[in-house]
């Protein structure tokens, strides 16, 4: 029997997958601020939560595009994260009684590393990005981005940034000037771990989701990594070595997670010096950003293609 601290995406995808233990939950409905999308191949999304689809992501430092991943069909679902997270909670087990294995999946409210704070917006009446399109737009004057993303009849615009305590002024003077506009109908925030210790088992209980440090720094995305995380555990629960076992599955997970912390370090560095990482991207880092499939192979490729790009980077590693 497993108790289960945390029932957003993570927590709630865990119960239903393993089918025996309970949750404990201390809100009363799931609220949380971010883009409420995921890759069309994330586990246990009906199709009934699915607002819009996306095929097109484009990328912009402030006012200039730098280039787009496109796809021939949609790549992400938008969903109604809160209707979604809510049926999964129906779902599950409830009745509380012993139990034997804890599982902490409180997002960043659990999680260790370093947190900033995220909005999100739902904005009516703005002009709208292409159809089936979103935009990824990077400022110049701080490490972090604005977002763009269709949500049924309205438009899901936030952003979060580096050294940034209240984003919600930043992300007000987004909509008038770089959307001409629009009429706010709703106002979210919450923390986001963007330099997370990635810690599997905490000596006390299983971490699953950005609970376990399991969310990409680069992009803020955690739920495609928690509900697979969630059905690692859930799975590896049932073998003799459930700690190991479960390591091995999210092994991918976590290399990615490392790698993309590496980089957000060097856009650090590469801010202090005036400069963007984004300015180094082509249309093939793009695309791997979106598929969170970031190497250091993809950075050579890029290089050798780019020696200007290339001396830029090194002066600032060696900063």
């Amino acid at each position: 029997m497993a108790k289960v601290v945390g029932l957003g995406p993570s927590g709630s995808a865990f119960l239903l997958r393993h089918g025996r233990g309970f949750g404990v939950d201390f809100s009363r409905r799931y609220v949380k601020a971010c883009g409420e999308a995921v890759p069309v191949e994330t586990p246990m999304v009906e199709a009934r939560y699915v607002v819009d689809k996306v095929r097109t992501f484009r990328f912009f430092l402030w006012d200039r595009e730098v280039g787009e991943a496109s796809y021939t069909k949609p790549r992400w679902y938008i969903v109604d994260k809160e209707r979604w997270v809510e049926s999964m909670r129906a779902g599950a087990p409830s009745a509380g009684g012993p139990y034997d294995v804890l599982v902490k999946a409180g997002g960043p409210y659990q999680s260790m590393g370093e947190k900033i704070t995220v909005v999100r917006f739902y904005v009516e009446g703005a002009r709208r990005p292409a159809n089936e399109a979103v935009d990824f737009v990077f400022s110049r004057d701080a490490v972090g981005f604005y977002w763009v993303f269709p949500h049924g009849g309205v438009l899901n615009v936030g952003g979060g940034f580096l050294g940034v305590d209240n984003p919600v002024p930043h992300v007000k003077k987004f909509v008038e000037k770089w959307l001409g506009g629009g009429r706010v109908v709703d106002v979210r925030g919450a923390p986001l771990t963007v330099m997370p210790r990635v810690v599997l088992h905490d000596g006390e209980g299983f971490r699953i989701g950005e609970a376990a440090g399991l969310v990409y720094p680069l992009t803020g995305e955690g739920i495609r990594p928690g509900v697979l995380s969630a059905i690692a555990l859930a799975e590896a629960l049932s073998t003799k070595k459930p700690l190991e076992e479960y390591r091995r599955r999210v092994a991918p997970i976590v290399k990615q997670v490392e790698f993309q912390k590496k980089l957000l370090s060097l856009a650090v560095r590469m801010s202090e010096r005036g400069g963007a990482l984004l300015e180094l991207a082509d249309d093939g880092v793009l695309r791997d950003y979106i598929e969170e499939n970031l190497s250091a192979r993809t950075l050579l490729a890029l290089l050798a293609k780019k020696p200007a790009a290339a001396a830029r980077l090194i002066a600032a590693l060696l900063r």
